[in-house]
């Protein structure tokens, strides 16, 4: 089993991060992420109030995701060709994907519960065949939103909030207010959030939280919200 990293320390497996690495880039990060989040709120409140709207994926708040995924998935890169070890930092190794794969699985089955019984009291059953065309790609989405979470807000938190359980709260927090105004969403996004919080930090495997949540968030979309965003990535292409 592998602890998390500590800061002030050099990565075990690596030896090749220094202390001053980590504290530099730790607060421009964790501001830029939030930033981020707030751009995509404030998008979501004047496009739709603060009652929220609805899933379509034609939304202005959801070509700003996509811009940001794209942008943030530069800075990925680059900080992993100019940073030697920074792959294994933030949880892009093989160690400890079984772990997480099997807590996080705990985690899915004990949710799947209450979301699938929402989902046969609102009728939402039986799913279309889009659901599982988004089973396969929502995970792809799924990494980059646990990217965002765990390296760049949950890592970073570590400098401003050493105590584990302040800082799996204060990362959730953030991450769901970035759903604002969508109450269903903050809702989810909050537990769910604790949960792959505290598996990131256990098992430091972004890879297996990336996929759980992949899974959880189509299963959401379809059987909570009753929203079929396969259909409308297919109407793109028509």
């Amino acid at each position: 089993m592998t602890s998390a990293y500590m800061p002030g320390k050099e990565i075990s497996e690596t030896g090749c991060l220094q202390r001053e690495e980590n504290v530099r880039s730790s607060i421009p990060e964790l501001l830029a992420i939030i930033a981020c989040g707030a751009g995509h709120v404030l998008l979501e409140v004047f496009s739709d109030g603060i009652s929220g709207g609805g899933g379509s994926i034609t939304r202005p708040q959801h070509y700003y995701n996509i811009a940001a995924f794209i942008l943030w998935g530069a800075y990925l890169l680059q900080r992993l060709v100019s940073v030697r070890g920074m792959a294994q930092e933030w949880g892009f190794r093989r160690e400890g994907f079984m772990q997480a794969m099997k807590a996080g699985g705990v985690f899915a089955l004990v949710a799947a519960v209450p979301l699938l019984a929402y989902g046969w009291m609102h009728s939402r059953f039986p799913l279309p065949a889009t659901f599982w065309m988004v089973m396969i790609l929502y995970p792809v989405w799924g990494l980059g939103q646990q990217f965002a979470l765990q390296a760049l807000i949950t890592r970073n938190l570590r400098v401003l909030v050493p105590r584990l359980g302040f800082r799996m709260l204060a990362a959730s927090v953030i991450f769901s207010a970035s759903h604002f105004p969508n109450y269903w969403l903050m809702a989810l996004t909050l537990v769910a959030g604790i949960a792959f919080t505290w598996v990131y930090e256990k098992y430091r495997n972004l890879w297996a939280i990336g996929i759980v949540h992949g899974i959880l968030g189509a299963t959401a979309y379809y059987v909570v919200l009753g929203h079929d965003p396969g259909a409308e990535i297919l109407r793109l292409f028509r």
